[in-house]
């Protein structure tokens, strides 16, 4: 039966009233945002992550003041903790990894649902998304925490200037003597990529296997993330565990570490991991009209280009990647490594670390 044109009409009248009612809410949030004036997010260490999270949104919303502070979270969330306690709340959005988040600021009811504050109908559509929007929370609530980035990130960076190929193959051949002292691993008593790279060791190899790294191999240990790949680059320290991508791009640019690459073997069970591209809001915003722009903003189409200029993809799916070649393959049956519910393993990583190398002074 042929449909009529009152009936197309109310059909269409009804398939757009959503768009026009979310229209209607972002233009009032967009509004009220700008009565806040301001905006107060944190973000990942570093030049990079602070253009990449700022200059954006910046252009998009100039009457909207940024201000931004680039810190790791193991530096940046004591901080946060301790004005939160003296009745000081200062941050709007939190932009960085999980693991710290989810043993720190989750426990204290430090975080907001995010989703109650995601007005513009692209950033939920689930085919602008890698398996769809919802697979991106990183906390087991599917609410307070969620990863806009996908990587199957390297573990170990080589610097194959200084290592032959042949005496580096797999990851058991780390143990091997002659890397002893050559070693530079992210501090794996702390959050961060260097409790990551052991949980993956956890899982695939044992327990075992990560003492025996920590108490054989005359590691040094390093909380600078810059430092960790200079000393890569430099071949100071020729292999790097939990050496961040985004840490020798500079580097690479200026043409050194050109044979600084990972030790590109497969994983039995491989991690996908999110780095610092997760995001969350926090209760009691001083600005939350503002928060709700941002947020929109990164997870919007606009925004996940941005944040490819980190050199990490993104998990939107109709923008162009970066770093193809480290995007989840189909068919592979990842560990989501910084999800709540794999936090465990981070966890025992760090607790073997401090318990073979010592507690940090």
């Amino acid at each position: 039966m042929p449909i009529r044109p009152a009936m197309a009409l109310a059909a269409a009248l009804i398939w757009a009233q959503p768009q026009t009612v979310a229209a209607a809410s972002w233009d009032e949030t967009v509004a009220a945002a700008v009565a806040e004036g301001e905006v107060d997010v944190h973000g990942g260490p570093g030049k990079l992550y602070e253009q990449v999270l700022t200059e954006g949104f910046k252009q998009a919303f100039p009457r909207i003041k940024m201000n931004f502070s680039g810190q790791s979270g193991r530096d940046a969330i004591p901080q946060i903790l301790r004005e939160r306690e003296a009745g000081i709340y200062h941050w709007d959005v939190y932009v960085g990894g999980t693991s710290s988040v989810m043993g720190s600021l989750k426990p204290t009811g430090a975080l907001a649902p995010i989703r109650p504050n995601l007005i513009l109908p692209d950033v939920l559509d689930d085919r602008n998304w890698l398996d769809g929007f919802d697979a991106g929370f990183m906390d087991n609530d599917k609410t307070y925490m969620y990863g806009f980035q996908a990587e199957a990130t390297p573990t170990v960076m080589v610097n194959w200037d200084f290592i032959k190929r042949a005496d580096l193959k797999t990851y058991q051949d780390l143990l091997k003597p002659e890397f002893a002292g050559k070693i530079v691993w992210d501090d794996p008593r702390l959050p961060g990529a260097g409790s990551a790279a052991g949980a993956r060791f956890i899982v695939n190899f044992g327990a075992d296997f990560l003492k025996r790294l920590f108490t054989e191999q005359k590691i040094v240990y390093v909380g600078n993330t810059r430092q960790n790949a200079e000393w890569v680059v430099r071949g100071r320290y020729p292999i790097g565990l939990g050496t961040g991508t985004e840490e020798l791009v500079p580097f690479q640019q200026q043409g050194l570490g050109k044979n600084v690459a990972p030790l590109d073997v497969p994983f039995e069970h491989e991690p996908v991991a999110t780095g610092f591209g997760t995001i969350s809001m926090l209760t009691h915003p001083p600005h939350p009209n503002a928060a709700k722009v941002y947020v929109n903003w990164l997870l919007s189409k606009a925004g996940q280009i941005d944040w490819e200029k980190t050199g990490y993809d993104s998990r939107r799916l109709d923008i162009t990647h970066v770093a193809p070649e480290y995007l989840p393959k189909p068919g592979v049956a990842y560990i989501a490594d910084e999800t709540e519910a794999n936090l465990k393993y981070r966890l025992q990583a760090q607790d073997i670390a401090k318990t073979s190398i010592g507690t940090r002074d």
